[in-house]
């Protein structure tokens, strides 16, 4: 499906007002219950069963929210087959804190090349390429397809010294930071970020054997050199489209004259959703710094829910400490501090996304993503039937003196942009945009602080959401606001997704302690029993296709190392997006069966 195509949108994940009375008619199929089929027509989603729709339920790509409150990347362990044994290898894992059960090293059986690919899993197709990257979406291993069946995305690094240009070995520098990415990813569970599922290892060796005379006596020295070195990350689900993609695709909908398409309207919920992913990232019990966040790193699943993705650059911090000195970092995003390599914390994420945030507010009335970097570059604006859309030097940056200081000026442009859209559609009677106009007037001034040369100027990630919360009611019947952050705000962000039934409660619950197997096999009937609460569990179900990695767009990035090195990586990635299944707190089903 292109994103030409335009789509059908789950009641689900949204509620119209928190806390609001269950709609006694909330089972009624409408119009936004169905998928678009190839023939343009309408499928209903919400009363049908997993069986009725798919011959494998667990394999449907299920919202994240869903496959984390299942723990179904439980469901994913690695066997002992050709499993490396020596303590050279296996030593940094423990050292990195990653489960060997979810991380493995293989060995190399003297083989010389790798097979191309995937292996071990099995290959549906690329995602897309960045740099020594590649993303492909997979299938689970023959060995673990019993229990993971589940499409996932594949991301394999190359991991390569690159001061001596050679593959990596136990102890490289790139093994290392490919390890610190993985053990920050398996520490994060949010359903606005993507879910490592397992990764792996794998290299193969050159052998090479030498006769020499030791003693007056002949011996063979043999000499293993490692040839190449990956490792994979197994992510949970295979994305769609990244922001990026999709704000030029709403771009060039607005150049033809469309009124707010409902991928636009549906933006206005990103606001917040991404507010509190940061948040999540920056709480005291996962204290991560994402330190890459541009519109590249955030993906969009098929019902329009974003996710941030990428922890390459990712780095535990310390609450209350900075950093500082050289460090990577996407140059046309980063915060100036990373820049001038000054001291930095928490807060330093805030500025890029406050740069995220001023694209899709200028998306939103109606300009191009890059009309931001245009006007704070100095250039003046094109227009007319045969003007090209604008585009990137490659050189350009947001912390840049010059853009800061142009600012303030751009932000008044989008402000008398937005008041000539209101009164436009006020006199056409467009409610809705008009609203979105208005919305977006509203929060300026809250870009404003996030983009704060100075470090202490901006607000902390905990204190965004609530600025950017109005944002889901200006299309209140297509959006509406967004169950797990109301639910996140709610609880104190203490416990994320205490939602639904883990696999291991469901194993309680059902007298199967001890068969996690049957728990597994059983999880795909979790819908049907839910809906069997005295208040109503669950929305609407739908399946859809999952989410995307990197930058669709054919420009380059400016990706700089520490030290100031820089060098030049392209983007050209795309995913699959998924669902989205609404999930109400209570379950007197689960709660009594317990009791019992």
């Amino acid at each position: 499906m292109s994103l030409d195509q335009d789509y059908s949108y789950y009641h689900c994940q949204q509620d119209s007002q928190p806390g609001s009375q269950p709609d006694p008619d909330s089972n009624r199929p409408s119009q936004s219950d169905g998928v678009n089929t190839s023939n343009g027509s309408s499928q209903n989603s919400g009363n049908n069963s997993p069986s009725q729709s798919h011959k494998d339920p667990l394999t449907d790509l299920i919202p994240v929210r869903n496959y984390l409150t299942l723990r179904d990347y439980d469901n994913f362990t690695w066997d002992d087959a050709d499993k490396e044994t020596s303590e050279k290898w296996l030593r940094p894992v423990r050292e990195a804190g990653l489960d060997e059960t979810k991380h493995k090293v293989f060995h190399h059986s003297n083989r010389e090349f790798l097979i191309p690919g995937t292996h071990p899993f099995s290959n549906l197709g690329d995602l897309g390429q960045s740099g020594s990257n590649i993303v492909y979406k997979v299938t689970s291993p023959p060995a673990q397809q019993e229990h993971h069946r589940r499409p996932l995305a594949l991301k394999v690094i190359l991991c390569t010294d690159r001061s001596r240009g050679s593959p990596g070995g136990p102890r490289s520098h790139a093994r290392k930071q490919a390890l610190e990415e993985v053990r920050n990813m398996s520490r994060i569970r949010h359903s606005h970020i993507v879910v490592y599922v397992a990764s792996f290892e794998d290299y193969c060796i050159h052998t090479t054997r030498n006769k020499r005379i030791k003693n007056g006596v002949k011996v063979t020295v043999v000499q293993e050199e490692i040839r190449k070195h990956i490792l994979g990350i197994a992510m949970y689900p295979p994305a769609r489209h990244n922001l990026r993609e999709l704000m030029e695709h709403i771009s060039k909908s607005n150049n033809r004259g469309h009124t707010q398409r409902k991928e636009a309207r549906y933006m206005h919920g990103y606001f917040g959703c991404l507010s509190q992913a940061v948040a999540y990232l920056h709480k005291s019990d996962v204290q991560i710094r994402h330190k890459d966040i541009k519109p590249a790193n955030i993906v969009i699943d098929e019902n329009h829910i974003p996710l941030l993705t990428d922890f390459g650059l990712s780095k535990h911090f310390e609450i209350g400490k900075e950093s500082d000195g050289p460090t990577a970092k996407t140059v046309k995003y980063a915060e100036p501090e990373a820049v001038k390599e000054t001291k930095r914390n928490m807060r330093s994420d805030i500025f890029p996304l406050g740069c995220v945030f001023l694209e899709m507010a200028t998306t939103l009335l109606g300009k191009e993503p890059g009309f931001a970097e245009m006007r704070l570059s100095g250039l003046t604006s094109r227009s007319g039937p045969g003007s090209r859309p604008f585009r990137s030097t490659g050189e350009f940056q947001y912390s840049d003196e010059e853009s800061l200081r142009r600012l303030p000026e751009y932000l008044g442009e989008l402000e008398g942009i937005a008041k000539d859209l209101m009164s436009r559609e006020h006199e056409a009677g467009a409610g809705g945009t008009e609203r979105s106009a208005k919305a977006i007037i509203d929060i300026l001034p809250v870009i404003s602080e996030m983009m704060d040369e100075n470090i202490k100027g901006r607000p902390f990630a905990k204190d965004l959401f609530p600025r950017f919360r109005h944002l889901y009611q200006v299309y209140p019947k297509d959006v509406g606001f967004c169950k797990s952050c109301e639910e996140e705000i709610a609880t104190g962000g203490e416990r994320s997704f205490p939602l639904f039934p883990t696999a291991s409660m469901l194993a309680a619950a059902t007298g199967n302690g001890n068969s996690m197997r049957n728990v597994v096999t059983r999880s795909s009937t979790l819908v049907s029993m839910a809906s069997m609460t005295s208040s109503p569990s669950l929305s609407r179900a739908g399946s859809g296709t999952g989410i995307g990695f990197g930058d669709g767009s054919s420009g380059k990035e400016n990706i700089r190392g520490g030290g100031g090195r820089s060098r030049k990586r392209e983007r050209s990635d795309s995913g699959r997006g998924s669902s989205i299944l609404g999930i109400k707190r209570h379950h007197s089903w689960l709660a009594g069966s317990m009791a019992g």
